[in-house]
């Protein structure tokens, strides 16, 4: 599941459980439609609270690089 709102100069994406290579690309596109500016900043939340005992897998873990490392081409700051 992931949410991406943004709220003045700030964008949150949350990220929960696991997320597929679709929603990746959904929250590109929607990033591509929000940011305004190439001086927004980017918030990224992880939840993975419901995984118990079960640490980040490696597929999970290069998806959110995908991600962080669109936000960086594109000149968006990530928290």
């Amino acid at each position: 599941m992931y949410l991406v709102e943004k709220i003045g100069d700030l964008i949150l994406v949350t990220l929960e459980g696991d997320v597929t290579d679709d929603e990746i690309e959904a929250i590109k596109s929607r990033l591509k439609e929000i940011a305004e500016v190439a001086t927004d900043d980017v918030v990224v939340s992880f939840n993975f609270s419901q995984r118990k005992g079960v640490g980040m897998s490696f597929t999970m873990e290069m998806k959110i690089n995908e991600l962080l490392k669109f936000c960086h081409l594109a000149g968006l700051r990530v928290y």
